[in-house]
């Protein structure tokens, strides 16, 4: 029986993560969060279109400024975590590792 090597692990940029999060869940992503970025895109993208939407009517004016303000600041939470994240975690340099994560 052959013996393994241990496996082997690596840190994540932290620069990178919080610049692949200008695409709001990218940093999260490239983390090894899929889940958590594909839920942050989605939450960015629904508060800008239904804000965007309603900004187009009176009363909607009052509700789909905060709706975008909150796309807005779940986009910056996206950047800050991706860093906070990545400078916390260690990832594994192959699928392998990362399928027994």
């Amino acid at each position: 029986m052959q013996a393994t090597a241990p496996p082997t692990w690596q840190r994540r940029s932290r620069f990178l993560a919080a610049a692949l999060s200008v695409v709001p869940g990218l940093g999260h992503i490239y983390l090894g969060h899929k889940a958590k970025g594909l839920i942050t895109l989605a939450g960015f993208a629904g508060l800008q279109l239904f804000g965007a939407d309603l900004d187009l009517t009176v009363v909607g004016a009052a509700v789909g400024v905060p709706m975008e303000m909150g796309g807005f600041g779940l986009w910056a939470w996206s950047i800050m975590d991706a860093y906070r994240l990545a400078g916390q975690e260690q990832v594994p340099q192959n699928a392998w590792q990362a399928s027994y994560r």
